[in-house]
């Protein structure tokens, strides 16, 4: 199972992002990815075999991600992947310290860890021409009360997101800890699929 953690924001930034997308893609060209997809890695957990799930969904359970407020105020462009992507200015030291803490957690139990650098961004558009011009629309704040984990199935249209385990100090409902997501319950259908077209 490819497997990654993921901030997966609201509706209302979800829209928000989406809307930088699509204005980003009138000037830069590129896919449009699905505004229901639009996420912040948080770790990429690459490969795990599915036997050591339950391992990783304790885990999560035992390592909770306070609330923390973070601020997208600019696009930046990866030349080399054709990636426009919104970028949040500094990073919350909570969100640091509970990615590290999972992904210690999780090389303790002898799962491989791929060293990586943590640049906090929401890709909007793949295949991009060029940089925007504008790299700096009016800020954005995403409110964050937790995590996901999301298995990620490779596709010929692109990658299919499916929601794993979820992991919030408080949601809209009123309830608050780790709840595990059935295929049924799963917000990310099979048929969703990240890029547009």
């Amino acid at each position: 199972m490819r497997l990654f953690l993921a901030l997966w924001p609201g509706p209302g930034v979800r829209a928000q992002l989406h809307d930088w997308a699509r204005s980003a893609h009138e000037e830069c060209g590129g896919r449009v990815l699905r505004a229901q997809t639009l996420h912040l890695t948080l770790a990429f957990l690459d490969e795990v075999d599915p036997a050591r799930l339950p391992v990783l969904l304790a885990l999560m359970q035992r390592t909770p991600l306070e609330p923390f407020t973070l601020t997208f105020d600019h696009l930046g462009y990866w030349s080399d992947r054709k990636i426009v992507w919104a970028g949040a200015q500094g990073v919350p030291d909570n969100l640091i310290a509970t990615r590290n803490t999972l992904l210690s957690q999780w090389r303790a139990t002898g799962a491989r860890v791929v060293t990586q650098s943590f640049r906090p961004h929401v890709s909007l558009l793949r295949h991009a021409r060029r940089a925007p011009t504008d790299p700096y629309p009016h800020p954005l704040v995403w409110h964050c009360d937790g995590y996901v984990l999301v298995h990620s199935v490779r596709t010929p249209r692109g990658p299919h997101y499916r929601l794993l385990a979820e992991h919030h100090s408080a949601r809209p409902d009123g309830a608050e800890g780790f709840f595990e997501t059935s295929s049924e319950k799963s917000p990310m259908p099979a048929t969703q699929y990240g890029i547009v077209g």
